[in-house]
């Protein structure tokens, strides 16, 4: 059995795939295999690797999200942890050992890693971290009440969602847990909540290992509302299913998440109408949703603004 496998769902990422695997099949310290799942990409990933030895590759049929991708990786792994890496990022060599160390000093079934943003050329992006490299709650075992709590929708919140996780597979293996295939976005935050919930002990580690690139940003890229809409139907069922297990401080923080959520999902939605030139559609949404307003303005600024810097 290896002591890790890397799981990379990939849909046409065949500019980036080669980097992403590179940093998997280099990591130092431990014996690791490395899963791509293909979710159903208009290029041929596997095509455009220069080298593809001990690399194993599956592909789903037709286009089903990161969620249903990672799944597969979930079944076909072999190693005693799982690693998740997106297919246009990066790892340091030593990150998954000493992830995996971590774990083990703390008993942890969940590690959850910092990163660092970097641009398309993998050029660090003014020292950014997304959090401090020495934080002081290395070995606390986040709460269902603190994850939820750093994982608000709002301006000025940091939302640890986003960090890139290893896994226990003995976890994965007794509590059966997978990813929500609803999920487009959010997916590895919902699998944390219900792995909390299960009993999961959770710790963060600051080490800044995990190269996460960004890109110029665009008024014309945003989030999918639809995705939204089935974040906030997630979190609502998770709700549901736990509602005789959640004391009243995580239920009423889960209800100012469930806020945060509706107001981007309207605010993306007003954004998709003017992106497509239906000023008129947006106006209709603005006016029944009048306190979005300042948002959506606030968000072309910013998008306009980087948009500037870029060049």
């Amino acid at each position: 059995m290896f002591d890790a496998t890397i799981i990379i769902a990939a849909w046409n990422a065949a500019d980036t795939i080669e980097r992403s695997i590179g940093s998997a099949t280099t990591q130092t310290g431990i014996s690791t295999e490395v899963i791509v799942v293909d979710d159903a990409s208009s290029d041929d990933i596997a095509d455009s690797l220069a080298d593809r030895h001990g690399i194993l590759f599956d592909r789903l049929p037709v286009n089903g999200g990161p969620a249903q991708a990672r799944n597969k990786a979930f079944d076909l792994a072999q190693g005693r942890w799982i690693v998740v890496l997106d297919a246009d990022d990066t790892m340091e060599p030593d990150r998954v050992s000493r992830m995996i160390s971590l774990a083990q000093e703390t008993g942890a079934d969940i590690v959850l890693g910092n990163f660092c943003m970097v641009d398309e050329d993998g050029v660090p992006v003014e020292d950014r971290y997304f959090l401090p490299p020495s934080g002081s709650d290395v070995a606390h075992a986040l709460t269902l009440s603190d994850y939820v709590a750093r994982n608000q929708v709002k301006r000025g919140a940091q939302s640890i969602g986003y960090l890139k996780p290893i896994f226990s597979r003995n976890f994965l293996d007794r509590t059966g847990l997978r990813y929500n295939p609803t999920l487009r976005n959010g997916e590895d935050c919902h699998l944390i909540f219900e792995a909390i919930a299960a009993g999961a002990k959770v710790v963060i580690s600051h080490v800044p290992d995990y190269r996460y690139t960004v890109r110029p940003g665009s008024i014309s890229h945003r989030a999918n509302p639809l995705h939204l809409k089935a974040l906030i139907a997630a979190d609502h069922a998770f709700l549901t299913r736990h509602a005789g297990e959640l004391d009243a401080a995580t239920c009423r923080l889960f209800e100012s998440r469930k806020a945060g959520l509706t107001e981007m999902m309207v605010s993306e939605r007003v954004l998709s109408e003017l992106k497509s030139g239906n000023l008129a559609g947006a106006c209709q949404i603005l006016f029944t949703s009048p306190k979005i307003t300042m948002r959506v303005a606030r968000q072309i600024g910013e998008g306009l603004g980087r948009r500037f810097r870029a060049r």
